[in-house]
This record gives structure tokens, C-alpha cells and sequence, in this order.
């Protein structure tokens, strides 16, 4: 992924919970891996809970929130593609 940032709307989700598209923004560093997503308001969600983000180019992002602000950290390796999707 090229440096740079991303902005759109993702599926987002808390386990099993479906909390709806929102709109997100990150910045990739040079490397290809994002660090920080900023939501355009505080998520329905709890300090520390594990997101799941469908972005809207079909890659994904897994992050954590950050106490009551409107933004997690990157979890892992992201954004990434879907494996399953791919050939087998």
C-alpha cells in the first residue's frame, strides 16, 4: 500500500456486534503499515474492545479503542487484503 492517506467509509465491528459504517481516516507511513485510525465521532465501544474494519477498497484493518476519544491503534499488520478472497 502506497504511502500516503486513507480516508472512506468502513463496515466496522466489535466481535460478533455490528456497529454500522462510519466514516475513518489513516495515515500510512512510507512502510505500507497504519498506526492510528481517527473515526469521525466516538465509536460505540469500550476502552481496549478489538475492532474489525471492512474498508471500502474490500481491505481490512483490525485496531483497539483508545479511551473515549475517536480513534484506535492498529492492531497487527494493516491494512490487508482478505485471504480468503484470493487463490487458493
Amino acid at each position: 500500500m502506497a504511502p500516503g492517506r486513507l480516508h472512506g467509509t468502513a463496515a466496522v465491528k466489535c466481535g460478533e456486534r455490528d456497529l454500522g459504517s462510519m466514516e475513518y481516516r489513516v495515515d500510512i507511513a512510507p512502510s505500507g503499515q497504519a498506526s492510528v485510525v481517527e473515526f469521525a465521532h466516538r465509536l460505540k465501544a469500550k476502552d481496549g474492545d478489538k475492532l474489525h474494519l471492512t474498508l471500502e477498497d474490500g481491505s481490512m484493518l483490525d485496531c483497539q479503542v483508545l479511551d473515549a476519544s475517536p480513534y484506535c491503534a492498529v492492531v497487527g499488520e494493516g491494512p490487508y487484503l482478505d485471504r480468503r478472497a484470493g487463490p487458493r
